[in-house]
Order: C-alpha cells, then sequence, then structure tokens
C-alpha cells in the first residue's frame, strides 16, 4: 500500500511560476493611472458612465478600468490619446489627435 507522504505532482515544490502577462499586466494600473492624472474624476466618471469612486480608485491605480470602461474613454479624442500614449503607442496617439483636428477643421469648413 502506497503512502501519502510522496511528492505530490500538482506542488512545485514552493516554486511559483508567473508567465510575462501576469507580470505586466500590475503595471497597466499604474499606466492608466498616469494617463488619467490631469483628468477630473467627475468627467471621466461622465463619459464611461461610472461612479466617481470607481474613477479615484482607477487614479490611485488600487483597480483597473473594465474593458467596457477602456472602450468608452477610446470615444473621447483627448482621452484616447492620453491612453495611447500610456499605453507605448506615441506614434497611434498623435495620428488620433490628428484625425481629430482635422475633423474639427472641416466642421469648420462645413458651415
Amino acid at each position: 500500500m502506497e503512502t501519502s507522504s510522496g511528492k505530490n505532482a500538482r506542488k512545485n515544490s514552493g516554486v511559483r511560476q508567473v508567465n510575462s502577462v501576469a507580470i505586466r499586466t500590475l503595471s497597466i494600473n499604474e499606466a492608466i493611472a498616469e494617463a488619467l492624472k490631469g483628468w477630473p474624476a467627475k468627467t471621466l466618471a461622465r463619459i464611461v458612465k461610472t461612479n466617481i469612486r470607481t474613477v479615484e480608485n482607477w487614479k490611485q491605480a488600487k483597480t483597473g478600468p473594465q474593458v467596457k470602461h477602456v472602450a468608452a474613454m477610446m470615444t473621447d479624442d483627448e482621452l484616447c490619446a492620453a491612453l495611447l500614449r500610456a499605453f507605448g503607442q506615441e506614434k497611434l496617439a498623435r495620428l488620433k489627435k490628428l484625425e481629430s483636428a482635422l475633423e474639427g477643421v472641416a466642421e469648420l469648413e462645413g458651415k
């Protein structure tokens, strides 16, 4: 009869394996907090349709926004550019600002 003192195949003898995605996920909250730094919580809450306390938690990097909130943030041109910059996409951020400026000019010419 086999005893239970043998090594359990499910344990990694105290070593925890963490993949690179999990490590990078920890800094996403900080990147988002940095991008939202200059934005008033009330304005952000209105854009993403959530409460102010939730936005404050994002700004303090305690939690991160859900995908639906990030999608809502991407609808605002300035906020979208700030988030793209925070995620290391400077070129896309510049393109978004340029697109927004061109749309503004087109609206002025149409009047």
